[in-house]
């Protein structure tokens, strides 16, 4: 186990580095396993092994990925499809395996592309070989401390890069070109899936079936994704140990059966061996069917070296049997250690061993109820540092959904899919089945959903995760129980408050990374409001679930004050409802407010005062329409600090704000307007304001140029360094008494590897004095904004 924990805490330990040393990673692999022989020196072997692998696998990927100067780049490319296609009425999206490369630019290494295409395109299937041109862009996504890395789930999937078709795609013979097995799994997949919707096609919930036997969860719905999420039952939708431990069981027991049917069997095999054999192929294929996902890796290689154990008659219930498996898993592909699935995954198995070593998971039906409430207690500190979501009815929620997935559902949806392979009708019954007890099952978790209280929705840091999760394993262990109070106290950081410590007149400040948008939170010592809440499409993106509310959460938000939209446009306004959904929220200020409307109107006169901070409206005049200049206008003010947002305000807005309050528009940090367009700033803003910093919200790749080649000029005549989303992911500021903080990004401040690297300080011409990103801005003594 230490050997185990010294090789998966190695590959950790990469994982965590800002870049990849150009390191002989291969010869350090040898080292390590030529060293690992040495009892004395094993754990140092271990910890380099698992070090020197990750190195590799992470110098190899980089060697292949898009780099950002390739952006925009066109390269044609023959392809197979090496993913099951994701089909919407707008567009479809595929994992394209690079075959042969016609024409691209120098230095292109990409095997693996995560590839849009728009329109829709039914007819691509899992499998097809396709000659294709595309639009290149580098692997990454969206920056901020909490919410989803999408970068890194590329690195963790091997893709290369993203990319956009352009015009149609011309399939190929597959004749004559390398055969691409990936492919042909997931169009094995693809028919599966298709035969089930063929036999079943009035099923109330496909998209959890689906996820049931082939582990695509593309087709669930939200509301259903929801549901097993907040009830603590969401493990059931990733095929792994449960799923694949009850499928090799099913099949131990019909090789039983067949044994001792068949003459020829008992005397060529021993029940035991052929069992065994029965059991290990019918794990693998079911592996294979759900893609091969991590937990599948997990519980297949765990259900190999069991059989094994069982085999040479040795206790398969041992430690040695979890960190083999621990160990499999890691060196197949060193980025599992991203994973959720990886840690909830191998957590769930150490919690079941230590309760059986214990006595506490004894046999029957008792003992496996107790384990099934235990294991949702154990991983809930897991669940809060993931997730920011604790269910505190899992436990309750589990006994109740284990056995009828594990029972009245799963056999039946196996086996009436393989069914409806052979003919339609066939399977129809038993995926009806199926589907009435997974309606049922929901109606159920609904209802515990409901209950008050019954979720918790807040961040937790990971130390403080970390060290209640090492205490609820210790607690386990019959000798730690004696250290119950000490190991209890341990887990009352995760209560602690997450919210920054700001004193009265003090406030802080964020601008997300949303993309092409704009989402900004202003909190004070006890009062946060949310300016714009970033993009949100229909069926696709929404900034408000994805971005905004995990930032409300890491901050110890549990209610907002007011949420004022600038202006009505979907990359301002998209996120509210989401985020009406997830908090209570007292107030919306917008521009499609008035006295008959759920929204109160935003414009300019209004003012308010939260902890010694100061709150007003400048702009727009009343009975202006709902466009970007007439967006809203709202200036920040505490007595060691100033904030402007400016919104998409442009043209005559600008004009009309700069001639009613001229000087009186002075601040610290100025939101440069309209992510930068082109002619902003152009109108005496700049001037009036007079910024020492100036921020911008924008997306990268945006097909507007944003922000403009004249927004920078007039910033850099003026030597106001310009903070990026697009380049620097989540930007902040901290107001003090010796001045204001600001954060030089989140791209800055948590580098990884697959990141691509950012200077801490934005670039200012050389007539500019240098900008201190380390040192407070001193508190400036000329006019505050609007007084």
């Amino acid at each position: 186990m230490l050997f185990a924990a010294a090789f998966a805490g190695g590959a950790l330990i990469l994982h965590l580095l800002p870049g990849i040393p150009a390191w002989p990673w291969m010869g350090l692999t040898a080292l390590a396993i030529i060293v690992m022989w040495n009892r004395v020196l094993r754990i140092p072997a271990g910890f380099l092994l698992g070090l020197s692998l990750a190195g590799a696998q992470a110098q190899g990927w980089l060697e292949r990925a898009i780099p950002t100067e390739m952006t925009g780049a066109e390269v044609v490319v023959v392809g197979a499809v090496a993913s099951l296609p994701d089909h919407s009425p707008r567009r479809t999206r595929m994992v394209l395996r690079v075959i042969e490369i016609i024409d691209a630019p120098p230095g292109f290494r990409a095997e693996r592309l995560r590839v849009t295409v728009f329109p829709a395109q039914p007819r691509l299937e899992a499998g097809d070989v396709l000659r294709v041109k595309l639009r290149l862009r580098p692997p990454r996504g969206l920056h901020n401390p909490s919410g989803f890395d999408y970068a890194a789930w590329l690195y963790r999937e091997r893709i290369h890069g993203l990319a956009s078709l352009r015009g149609e795609p011309e399939w190929l013979e597959v004749e004559g070109r390398p055969a691409v097995p990936v492919a042909r799994l997931h169009r094995l997949r693809a028919g599966i899936r298709d035969a089930m919707r063929t036999a079943h096609p009035e099923a109330g919930h496909p998209g959890v079936m689906e996820a049931l036997v082939i582990g695509e969860r593309g087709g669930m719905q939200s509301e259903e994704w929801r549901l097993f999420l907040h009830s603590g039952t969401n493990h059931l939708m990733a095929i792994s140990g449960l799923h694949v431990g009850l499928v090799a069981g099913f099949a131990l027991l019909l090789a039983r059966v067949a044994w001792r049917h068949q003459r020829w069997l008992r005397g060529r095999l021993p029940l035991r061996w052929f069992a065994t054999l029965a059991a290990i192929a019918a794990a693998g294929a079911y592996a294979a069917l759900a893609g091969f996902s991590i937990p599948t890796q997990r519980a297949l290689v765990m259900l190999v070296l069991f059989s094994v154990a069982v085999l040479a008659r040795r206790d398969p219930l041992s430690w040695r049997v979890y960190a083999a498996a621990l160990v499999a898993v890691v060196a197949f592909w060193p980025a599992s250690v991203l994973a959720p699935g990886f840690w909830f995954s191998f957590g769930a198995v150490a919690v079941i061993l230590l309760l059986v070593q214990s006595r506490l998971g004894s046999p029957g039906v008792a003992g496996w109820l107790r384990i099934q409430v235990i294991l949702a207690i154990a991983l809930l500190p897991l669940s809060l540092a993931w997730f920011q979501l604790g269910s505190w009815i899992a436990p309750v929620a589990n006994l109740v959904a284990v056995p009828v997935v594990s029972f009245l559902v799963l056999p039946f949806l196996l086996l009436g899919a393989a069914l409806a392979l052979i003919w339609g009708p066939l399977g129809a019954p038993l995926l009806w089945w199926a589907d009435a007890w997974l309606a049922l099952l929901l109606r159920v978790l609904a209802a515990l959903v409901d209950w008050p209280g019954a979720v918790s929705e807040m961040a937790v840091g990971w130390p403080a995760a970390a060290l209640a999760g090492v205490a609820v394993l210790l607690l386990l262990l019959p000798r730690g129980r004696r250290l119950a109070p000490w190991m209890l106290l341990a887990c009352l950081p995760l209560l602690l408050p997450q919210a920054p410590r700001l004193s009265d007149g003090d406030f802080r400040a964020e601008m997300l990374d949303v993309g092409q948008g704009l989402a900004a939170v202003v909190q004070t010592r006890s009062h946060t409001l949310v300016y714009d809440a970033g993009p949100a499409w229909e069926g696709g993106f929404d900034s408000g679930a994805a971005v905004v509310l995990p930032a409300l959460r890491r901050l110890g938000v549990r209610s907002v004050d007011r949420i004022l939209v600038s202006h009505e446009h979907m990359d301002h306004r998209g996120g509210v409802a989401a985020i009406r959904a997830g908090l209570p929220v007292e107030q919306v200020l917008s521009r499609r407010g008035g006295p008959e409307a759920e929204e109160a109107a935003c414009e300019a006169g209004l003012s308010w005062e939260w902890d010694g901070v100061h709150f007003q409206t400048l702009h727009p005049p009343p009975h202006w329409d709902h466009g970007n200049a007439a967006s809203c206008v709202l200036a920040v003010r505490g007595p060691h600090g100033r904030l402007l947002l400016t919104g998409d305000l442009e043209g005559l807005g600008e004009s009309v704000l700069v001639r009613s309050f001229g000087d009186r528009l002075r601040t610290d940090v100025l939101l440069v307007p309209h992510h930068g367009a082109s002619g902003v700033l152009g109108r005496g803003l700049l001037e009036a304001a007079a910024p020492s910093v100036a921020w911008v919200s924008s997306g990268f790749d945006n097909r507007f140029g944003h922000p403009a080649p004249d927004v920078r000029a007039r910033l850099d005549g003026q030597c106001i360094p310009l903070f990026d989303t697009r380049e620097r992911g989540m930007v902040w500021l901290e107001t003090a008494s010796e001045g204001i903080r600001l954060g030089p990004g989140s791209r800055v401040e948590r580098p990884r590897f697959w990141h691509p690297p950012v200077a801490r300080v934005p670039p200012l011409p050389a007539s500019c004095a240098p900008f201190a990103i380390d040192s407070p801005l001193p508190l400036r003594a000329d006019r505050p904004v609007v007084e």
